[in-house]
C-alpha cells in the first residue's frame, strides 16, 4: 500500500532482484493507469519504476494502491538518491551501463512532452542525468553492457564460445551489443530478425552471416542464442523439437519474455532470462559504502545541490512574488501618469518608463539579494510581511 508521507517526491520502484518480470509487468500497467499523466514512468529489462510530486498523485499519497511484493515506496531524500544512484549507473546490473541513462533520458523528455514532469522532478533529472554523463566521463577501458554478462552467463553453462556459432536474434540495440559481445569472445556470428533487411544490414557491419527468423532443425547447431526483440519470437514446433534434443543454451534478454513457453518449457536450465542474469550478478555495490569514491562524492554532492535548491523555494518564491508586485505597481502609476499628461510626447514617456525601471530595480535590489543569501527562511518571512505578498 503506498504509505502517507510528507515528502513531495515520491518514487515507487520495482527491480528485477526482487519482483519477477510478470509482476513488473502488471506493476506498469497499473501505475500508467493510477499515474500516468502525473508521473515519470521508469521502464527498462530490469525495472519499473514511477516518479512523482505527492501533490499530483490522484487522491493523495493516502489513497490505497497495491504494489508487489518485493516493491519498495521511497520518499523525499531517499527518492533523490536513488534516481541519482541509477543515472550514474550505481544500481545497476552492469555497474556503470550506458543504457540506463538513454532510458532515462528517454523517460524524461516523454514525460516533458505529455507534462507529466513538474519543475521539481524537472530539475532533480536534470541535476541526475549530468551526474551520470560526468560519472561516465571517467570510465577507463571497454564498457561491459547485459550483453557481455549473457555472454559470461552462456561460456558457465556450454564452455567458451570461441569458433562456435552463436545465434543473435534481433538487431536493435541490445541485439547489436550481443553481436559485439559475441564477435568479441570469438564466436561465429549468425544473426536473425523480423526483417530480413535489418538482418543482412547488421550481419554486413559485422561481419556475420544471416539465418531465417525461424532457424527449424538449425537450431541445434548453435552453441547458443542471444534473443533480444521487443514482441514475442514465433518459431514453430520443429523448431521447438529440435531445441530439446540439443544443446544450445537461450538467453533471452527480451522483457516480456519472447521465448515461447513451449520451447522455455523444453529448454529448462538451459534458458537464462533477463530476471536470471540481474539474480546472478546481485546486488551492485553501494557506492556509499566507499565514501571516498569518486563516484560516491558525486552522488553525494549532487544530492546536496539538489537540497539546496529545493530548500530555497520559498525564497525564490517570494522574489518572484516581490517583482511581480513591484512590476504591477509602476505600471498603474505609470498609466496614471499618462492620462494626466495626455500630450506627453513619446520620447519623454520613453524615458520617465525607463527611470521608473531602473528605479524600481535599484529599490529591489537589497532585498533580493537578502533572500538569495537567506538559510533559515526568516528574510522570506520579513520581506512577505512587509510587502504583504
Amino acid at each position: 500500500m503506498i504509505q502517507a508521507v510528507p515528502d513531495p517526491i515520491v518514487a515507487f520502484v520495482t527491480h528485477a532482484r526482487r519482483v519477477p518480470a510478470v509482476e513488473r509487468e502488471r506493476f506498469a500497467e497499473s501505475i500508467r493507469d493510477r499515474l500516468g499523466g502525473h508521473a515519470l514512468i521508469l521502464a527498462t529489462c530490469h525495472r519499473v519504476e514511477a516518479y512523482a510530486t505527492s501533490g499530483r498523485i490522484p487522491g493523495g499519497t493516502t489513497h490505497p494502491m497495491v504494489l508487489p511484493e518485493g516493491a519498495r515506496t521511497l520518499a523525499g531524500e531517499q527518492a533523490i538518491r536513488h534516481v541519482i544512484s541509477v543515472a550514474v549507473g550505481a544500481d545497476s546490473v552492469v555497474a556503470g551501463e550506458d543504457q540506463i541513462l538513454h532510458q532515462m533520458r528517454v523517460s524524461v523528455d516523454a514525460a516533458r512532452a505529455t507534462g507529466a514532469l513538474d519543475p521539481v522532478l524537472d530539475r532533480l533529472f536534470a541535476s541526475a542525468l549530468q551526474a551520470g554523463r560526468r560519472a561516465r566521463s571517467w570510465r577507463q577501458g571497454p564498457q561491459r553492457s547485459l550483453a557481455d554478462v549473457a555472454l559470461a552467463s552462456i561460456e558457465r553453462r556450454c564452455g567458451p564460445v570461441l569458433g562456435r556459432e552463436v545465434l543473435v536474434v534481433g538487431t536493435g540495440r541490445m541485439g547489436a551489443l550481443a553481436v559485439r559481445a559475441a564477435r568479441t569472445a570469438g564466436a561465429s556470428v549468425v544473426i536473425a530478425n523480423r526483417s530480413a533487411d535489418g538482418a543482412a544490414a547488421l550481419a554486413a557491419s559485422a561481419g556475420a552471416r544471416v539465418e531465417t527468423f525461424d532457424p527449424d532443425v538449425r537450431i541445434g547447431t548453435f552453441a547458443a542464442v542471444i534473443v533480444a526483440l521487443a514482441g514475442p519470437w514465433p518459431i514453430g514446433p520443429t523448431t521447438v523439437d529440435a531445441l530439446d534434443g540439443s544443446t544450445t543454451v537461450v538467453v533471452d534478454l527480451s522483457v516480456p519474455a519472447a521465448v515461447p513457453s513451449d520451447a522455455a518449457a523444453i529448454l529448462g536450465a538451459r534458458l537464462v532470462t533477463a530476471d536470471d542474469l540481474a539474480l546472478v550478478e546481485g546486488e551492485p555495490e553501494d557506492p556509499l559504502d566507499r565514501p571516498t569514491s569518486r563516484l560516491a562524492v558525486l552522488m553525494d554532492r549532487t544530492t546536496a545541490d539538489f537540497l539546496d535548491w529545493y530548500g530555497r523555494r520559498d525564497g525564490r518564491a517570494t522574489a518572484e512574488a516581490l517583482v511581480q508586485r513591484a512590476d504591477h505597481e509602476r505600471e498603474a502609476e505609470l498609466a496614471a501618469l499618462w492620462l494626466r499628461l495626455p500630450n506627453l510626447e513619446p520620447g519623454a514617456r520613453d524615458a520617465i518608463a525607463a527611470m521608473a525601471r531602473h528605479l524600481t530595480s535599484r529599490l529591489l535590489r537589497p532585498p533580493l539579494e537578502r533572500l538569495g543569501r537567506d538559510p533559515d527562511g526568516r528574510v522570506e518571512r520579513t520581506v512577505r510581511d512587509i510587502f504583504a505578498l
